[in-house]
């Protein structure tokens, strides 16, 4: 049945599950953004969206330290008050 949907591409379908063909990456991820993660859900958020996850990250950081990361000077440690 299969060869006669497919014709010549029968052997190349997928007989597997497709996520079997993909390299694990939760490692990678977890290692990517170490400095943030607090809890296993950040690496999910992280893998789903990056960018927003990790304005998130600095956002839920200067929340519980009370210091904007915007208005502090990283180099020399100078934070305002």
């Amino acid at each position: 049945m299969v060869e006669k949907v497919l014709g010549d591409e029968a052997k190349n379908a997928i007989t597997c599950r497709p996520a079997d063909l993909i390299e694990p990456q939760l490692e990678k991820l977890e290692s990517e953004m170490k400095e943030w993660k607090q809890q296993d859900e950040d690496v999910l958020s992280y893998a789903l969206f990056p960018k927003q996850a990790i304005d998130f990250f600095k956002y839920r950081a200067a929340q519980q330290t009370g210091v904007d990361p915007d208005a502090a000077d990283t180099e020399t440690g100078a934070y305002p008050v």
